[in-house]
């Protein structure tokens, strides 16, 4: 099988990780599959070129795919695709942006070429007049949650035959909390024996920063030594996460490290007892929520968006209103039951391993374009 990966984004985005990672595994299962994605002005550097060449995959770089729509660029695009596909044929085409999405449809229109879609969107695909039109000829989409998947039926009217649950996959032998990696604590200089909440978000407005730290206060001033990790950036930092530590006396047990990277964000979240995540971001898929489970870490979740899909309550991680008083709750009955948070963790690891790694991601969208290939012969059987 044949398959041409579309991602309409230059950026090393989380999104761009993810489509990698699956062309890679895909390898790994007999499927030829490419990856497209657009150059870069010169002299920038590129770090998905650079990342996508150090897997092993080399990239096809001659379409724009510019990330928003531009009639006349799509124009080219379609026409110039629609070119490639004919020299060189695919089974399928897998998009995953809407804009890879829009050129894939108009270069294979009279080629008959079946387009599938990944959506990175953990509630479903947000704008009909948008989405519609992308998904009339789409022949298979793969959701990232139940809810996403109910969603887009009821939305779109999609087929639910013609749609696959399949949760956003990590790297668990990257993310194996056997694996020797910098130390986060001592980087750090958290005291041995304390209990540690990490947190990775973009420092932004709506992240509920201010109910994570007097969650924070709240545990430390019940006798729990408690500090917290908060990994990320943002132009907001300093009103949005040192300032209102400070004011809650917090300076001492709140530590910023930044932007972490390669192992030294994997030593990171090594150094969490346990990992709260309060409001998804712009990934809706909620990943670096895998990424702790996968490091054996429980997670304390808000039951927004799909989380209460990736963490079950009381198994691998804690689910709650997301409030101080829940969150203390929580937080206080895994640092002052640290077996009950092994457990967890453990139980947080199996889940990640059996169910959210790149095999079983990779495993699952196969099967899925082999519904479509099969489909597809079987209509021309009966033409």
């Amino acid at each position: 099988m044949k398959v041409l990966h579309l991602f309409s984004n230059a950026k090393f985005t989380g999104p761009a990780e993810l489509a990698l990672n699956l062309c890679v595994t895909l390898r790994s299962l007999g499927v030829e599959a490419d990856l497209a994605f657009p150059t870069v002005p010169k002299g920038r550097p590129h770090t998905l070129l650079e990342t996508a060449r150090a897997k092993g995959i080399e990239p096809i770089l001659g379409f724009r795919l510019n990330k928003h729509e531009n009639p006349i660029a799509n124009f080219l695009d379609a026409r110039a695709l629609g070119r490639f596909l004919t020299k060189n044929p695919y089974d399928l085409i897998h998009c995953h942006l809407d804009n890879d999405h829009r050129i894939a449809l108009a270069a294979t229109r009279s080629l008959g070429i079946p387009v599938v879609r990944t959506s990175y969107e953990g509630l479903g695909l947000t704008n009909p007049r948008r989405h519609r039109p992308l998904l009339r000829r789409t022949a298979r989409l793969f959701e990232p949650s139940e809810r996403a998947r109910n969603h887009d039926h009821e939305t779109y009217a999609y087929p639910l035959e013609s749609m696959q649950v399949v949760p956003g996959a990590i790297d668990v032998a990257r993310f194996d909390p056997a694996r020797e990696v910098p130390d986060g604590r001592a980087r750090l200089g958290i005291p041995d024996g304390a209990f540690v909440i990490g947190i990775v978000a973009r420092m932004q407005t709506h992240r509920r920063y201010e109910d994570f730290f007097y969650a924070v206060r709240l545990l430390a001033d019940s006798g729990v030594d408690a500090h917290a990790i908060v990994v990320g950036r943002g132009t907001n930092q300093e009103s949005v996460g040192k300032a209102p530590a400070r004011k809650l006396g917090l300076a001492d047990r709140v530590h910023f490290p930044g932007y972490v990277s390669g192992d030294d964000y994997v030593g990171m979240v090594k150094a969490f007892d346990t990992k709260v995540f309060l409001v998804p971001g712009s990934d809706g898929t909620c990943r670096a929520v895998r990424e702790a489970m996968a490091m054996a870490k429980p997670a304390v979740v808000s039951d927004r968006g799909m989380l209460p899909e990736i963490v079950s309550d009381g198994v691998n991680g804690i689910v709650c209103d997301g409030s101080p008083n829940a969150l203390l709750d929580a937080l206080r009955s895994l640092a002052n039951d640290r077996s009950r948070c092994e457990r967890m963790g453990q139980a947080a690891r199996e889940t990640a391993v059996s169910t959210f790694s790149l095999g079983a991601q990779a495993g699952a969208v196969l099967r899925g374009y082999e519904i479509v290939c099969n489909a597809k012969a079987t209509e021309h059987r009966v033409m």
